[in-house]
């Protein structure tokens, strides 16, 4: 999921005559967020209730996702 936004960013890199550098803070905005859900799924050990905590995680990466895609179609 979000390697195909990193993806997108780069294939827009590929068209363009000169990359811009907010395309690769861009992709270290993506790469960073990644790594903090990684954190946070290795975390549910220390949760009781882990469908809840699995359920709201899951609405955090949606929204994540959402407004990555809208930075790469502004860009």
């Amino acid at each position: 999921m979000f390697g195909d936004l990193v993806e997108q960013v780069l294939l827009l890199n590929m068209a363009v005559d000169k990359p811009d550098e907010k395309n690769h803070k861009l992709i270290d905005e993506i790469v960073n967020t990644y790594e903090e859900i990684l954190t946070k799924i290795n975390a549910h050990r220390k949760e009781k209730d882990k469908k809840a905590y699995f359920k709201a995680l899951n609405a955090e990466i949606d929204e994540k996702f959402r407004a990555f895609q809208e930075k790469i179609n502004a860009l």
